[in-house]
C-alpha cells in the first residue's frame, strides 16, 4: 500500500503534458449562435431577430448597395412571412473571434404551414464582440430553386486548430487582405475570372462558391466552375477585414459584368503564410 500511495504522489506532482488549447469551443458558439438567430426569427419574426442579432457596425445589401445593418432593419415594417435558415457549414478564425457560417434559408409568405416561396444559401460573417457574444458584420446570400435533394446539417471538422491569442494589428493585417484582393481583382478585370481564382486556389482544402441562380458549388464542383469561368468581372472591393490570429478575413464591394453592377462577398483564409480562397458569394449573373 505504501509504494502505491508513493506511487500516486509522484503522480500528483509531475509535470503532464499540456493539451493545447483549441478554438473548439468559439466554433460550437458560433454555431449555435446562428442557429438561435435563425430560432429567433421564427419567435419573434425577421425585424426583431436582425435587430437582436446584427453588429453596430454591420452591412446588409439591398437596392443594389451595401447599407448600415441595422438601421435598415429599424426602418422595417413588421411581415407576416417567415423566413427560415440553419448552418450547414462554418468555419472560424484561430483567435476564436471570427468566423462566418452558410446554408440553406427559404421563404414562407405567412406562416410557418405555408408551402416556401423562395429558397437560397445565406451567408453570415459574424465576430466575436468585448462582451463575448456573437454579432453579425455582413449577412448576404443568394436565390436558387429548390434543392434536388436535403442539405445535410453542420459537421464539426475533424480536428480544431490551436488557438492563437496573440493579438495583432487587424489594421495592417486589413490592408494586406485588401491587396490581395486587390491583385485578384486585377488579374479577374484583365485576364479572366479562373486566372483570378487559379492564383489564390487552395491545393488541399475546399472552396465554395455561391453564384446567384444555382445551388453551392463546393469541393471539385467550385474547381471545375472556377477553370471555366473565362468571363472578364470588374471588383471594386469597399472593405476588408482580417482576424487579430491573421489567418482569416473576408473582402465585400461590388461585381459588374456586362454593365450590371451587384454584390460580392469574398472569404479568405492564410496557409503558409499566403492567402487562399475559403468562399465567394456573388450576385451578379455570369452568363457567357
Amino acid at each position: 500500500m505504501y509504494k502505491v500511495w508513493l506511487a500516486v504522489a509522484g503522480l500528483a506532482g509531475a509535470v503532464l503534458p499540456h493539451e493545447p488549447l483549441t478554438v473548439q469551443s468559439d466554433y460550437q458558439a458560433l454555431v449555435a449562435a446562428e442557429r438561435a438567430f435563425a430560432q429567433r426569427a421564427i419567435d419573434k419574426g425577421i425585424r426583431d431577430a436582425f435587430l437582436e442579432n446584427l453588429d453596430e457596425q454591420s452591412v446588409i445589401y439591398e437596392t443594389n448597395r451595401f447599407i448600415p445593418g441595422r438601421p435598415a432593419y429599424a426602418r422595417l415594417q413588421s411581415a407576416p412571412g417567415k423566413l427560415l435558415w440553419r448552418p450547414a457549414y462554418a468555419e472560424i478564425a484561430q483567435s476564436g473571434t471570427l468566423g462566418y457560417t452558410t446554408g440553406p434559408f427559404e421563404i414562407r409568405p405567412h406562416s410557418m404551414d405555408d408551402k416556401p416561396v423562395a429558397h437560397g444559401q445565406y451567408t453570415t460573417v459574424w465576430h466575436k464582440t468585448a462582451d463575448g457574444s456573437w454579432k453579425a458584420l455582413v449577412d448576404f446570400g443568394i436565390v436558387h430553386g429548390k434543392p434536388d435533394v436535403p442539405v445535410p446539417d453542420v459537421q464539426p471538422p475533424a480536428r480544431f486548430a490551436e488557438k492563437v491569442t496573440a493579438i495583432a494589428d487587424t489594421a495592417a493585417l486589413g490592408r494586406e487582405l485588401l491587396r490581395i484582393e486587390k491583385a485578384f481583382a486585377e488579374a479577374a478585370r484583365t485576364k479572366s475570372l479562373s486566372e483570378a481564382y487559379r492564383q489564390v486556389w487552395p491545393a488541399t482544402d475546399s472552396v465554395r462558391l455561391l453564384r446567384d441562380g444555382f445551388t453551392p458549388y463546393v469541393a471539385k464542383e467550385a474547381t471545375t466552375l472556377a477553370d471555366a469561368s473565362s468571363q472578364q468581372v470588374d471588383y471594386e472591393p469597399v472593405r476588408a477585414v482580417a482576424a487579430s490570429s491573421g489567418d482569416y478575413g473576408f473582402v465585400y464591394g461590388y461585381a459588374t459584368y456586362r454593365n450590371k453592377k451587384q454584390a460580392y462577398l469574398r472569404i479568405w483564409r492564410k496557409r503558409s503564410g499566403r492567402w487562399q480562397l475559403a468562399q465567394e458569394v456573388l450576385n451578379v449573373k455570369l452568363v457567357g
